[in-house]
């Protein structure tokens, strides 16, 4: 088969990044393809933080053979989104005579390649039709063919021709001034998607987009697409860090959690079906971001912790579970199922409140292009947490503390049983020196040290240990969950702060207790660290009247703190 060259667009998003490289390495014709990687240059104004994410993107791109041949292109000065794509695609396609182009922020099935290169090869000679993307766009009624033409196109994993694409007028306002000649700018919308405004907003310099003028040229000379009946790809960049998704879901996104479905490309007739175009039209009206939960469902499960408000922890009448487990009485061993795999647990309530905070919502999300982060996981309870880290990056180095002997044994079967690499468990508890020291045991996720917190009688001592020597190089995320000790272990190990990057502290005010809040914070202001405090528990709606109180606390507060430059 003759394969078209991939091209992939990046800049300074490292996490992103690497999701698309390693999707696209393990898809069944990488090994034979050739791949370009555009790595455009600093904006003139950017910080410290864009230049470093920069760097991370360029030592990210460097280090594996993501495909047969690896091109790297790394621009001096900052082109813009649209500018970049523009030339770095004549570029190729003009050696190559075809490509397949690739935005940053995309997760791909494996078998994406071959079913963009068998549509390359089986309507290279149909000028009509303008490219193939591996997208599909939102339907309210599955579509039965294998493939359809749309009178649209998608910019998100798609492959075109020399000849189309030269013949496409990048200019929008060229573009704009032959719509408005032949009155019909409303023509050019299709369904929900307002194509016009877009066009009209690059005229204005609001966006930087080469898509929207591919379109609007197409559009022109009644072009169409070829689309999968199923998306091959999935976009995860509606987080807030791309040039123009940001953080809204368009109304005609499909998010295709398993898009590894091969689909067969034959031949056919180059006919728009008027069913399949209304079925799609109406589609981006009802888009699954509506029909699954509403916008914030879909947001809480794609975007990072630190921009999404989530469920309380502790209120259980916050939380819904099946009607049986209300009925389940508390401390009572039991099983769950966590990605495939049996969790011992000691506690279904707790359990639940854990599995929504941590898979759920993702409170502990973060994003790096490294392989393989370091993360210090202090508080790891039954695993719920360690193994959330793993799915997030399998490669990763964790070292778990949990002090509470008999919650270790189940963190250490549950854990055994995925058989990772990397993963230190640790039966201490992290204090700021070397000993022991009297615990309460809670027999769930509450357990502490009664020198934090005597309402509760000691039930056990455990060995206690300092985290200033698990500090010796770079840490990508240190999360303290440890129930009261967080001033402690923030104050032993605030000079050795230098090489975190990222701290996620539960932090826990005891009744009639002084509160120590302005500590911890000034030791994180200290340290260059800026932060993000929401409230996920303990939260009194008039507490000028009444306070909540759990486990003798009356308030929680998860802060988030990260560097700053």
């Amino acid at each position: 088969m003759n394969l078209a060259p991939v091209i992939i667009f990046v800049y300074n998003r490292p996490w992103h990044t690497r999701q698309v490289l390693e999707s696209l390495k393990a898809n069944t014709l990488a090994g034979n393809s050739k791949l370009y990687i555009f790595s455009d240059g600093a904006k003139k104004n950017a910080g410290h933080n864009e230049i470093s994410w920069i760097q991370e993107v360029r030592e990210l791109i460097r280090e594996d053979n993501w495909c047969g041949e690896v091109e790297i292109i790394e621009r001096e000065q900052n082109l813009g989104l649209a500018q970049s794509v523009i030339s770095g695609v004549s570029e190729i396609i003009s050696d190559h005579g075809k490509v397949i182009v690739l935005e940053d922020d995309l997760i791909l099935g494996k078998y994406f390649l071959e079913f963009l290169n068998d549509g390359l090869n089986e309507y290279d000679t149909q000028k009509e039709i303008y490219g193939i993307s591996g997208y599909k766009f939102q339907s309210i009624k599955k579509i039965q063919e294998s493939t359809f033409f749309l009178p649209l196109m998608s910019s998100w994993g798609y492959g075109t021709w020399a000849d189309r694409w030269n013949s496409i007028n990048f200019s929008a306002r060229a573009l704009q001034a032959e719509i408005n000649s032949r009155h019909i700018g409303k023509e050019l919308d299709f369904g929900n998607i307002p194509f016009y405004n877009m066009l009209q907003d690059q005229v204005k310099g609001k966006i930087d987009s080469w898509a929207i003028c591919f379109y609007a040229s197409m559009f022109l000379k009644k072009g169409v697409f070829l689309f999968p009946n199923t998306s091959l790809l999935r976009n995860i960049g509606f987080d807030g860090t791309g040039i123009h998704s940001g953080s809204s879901i368009p109304s005609h996104y499909n998010s295709s959690e398993k898009p590894d479905e091969k689909i067969e490309v034959k031949r056919k007739a180059v006919i728009l079906e008027g069913d399949i175009v209304e079925n799609i039209k109406k589609g981006t009206y009802h888009s699954e971001v509506k029909r699954d939960g509403g916008i914030m469902g879909f947001l809480k499960r794609r975007m990072p912790p630190e921009f999404i408000q989530f469920a309380r922890r502790k209120l259980n009448r916050e939380i819904k579970h099946p009607k049986n487990e209300y009925q389940f009485p508390r401390y009572t061993r039991t099983k769950k199922q966590v990605l495939g795999k049996e969790f011992d647990i000691p506690d279904l309530a707790s359990f639940n409140f854990m599995y929504r905070e941590i898979f759920v919502h993702e409170i502990y999300k973060f994003y790096t292009g490294k392989k393989a982060p370091y993360i210090i996981d202090g508080g790891a309870n039954i695993g719920l947490s360690t193994t959330y880290f793993k799915k997030l990056y399998p490669h990763s180095k964790i070292i778990a503390f949990e002090p509470d002997p008999e919650i270790f044994e189940f963190l250490r079967v549950n854990i055994d049983k995925f058989n990772y690499k990397e993963v230190n468990l640790v039966n201490k508890g992290l204090w700021d020196k070397e000993g022991e020291l009297d615990f309460w045991s809670e027999g769930a996720d509450g357990g502490l040290f009664t020198k934090v917190d005597s309402s509760n009688k000691a039930s056990v001592k455990i060995e206690t240990v300092s985290l200033k020597r698990f500090l010796n190089q770079e840490v990508d995320l240190l999360k303290l969950d440890i129930e009261g000790a967080e001033t402690v272990v923030l104050k032993d190990i605030q000079h050795n702060l230098d090489k975190v990057k990222r701290i996620f502290i539960e932090y826990h005010s005891f009744k009639d207790k002084p509160q120590n809040l302005d500590e911890v914070l000034n030791i994180l202001i200290s340290a260059g660290f800026r932060f993000h405090i929401n409230s996920p528990g303990i939260s009194s709606k008039s507490p000028f009247v009444k306070l909540n109180t759990y486990n003798n606390m009356d308030m929680q507060l998860n802060i988030y703190a990260f560097k700053i430059y």
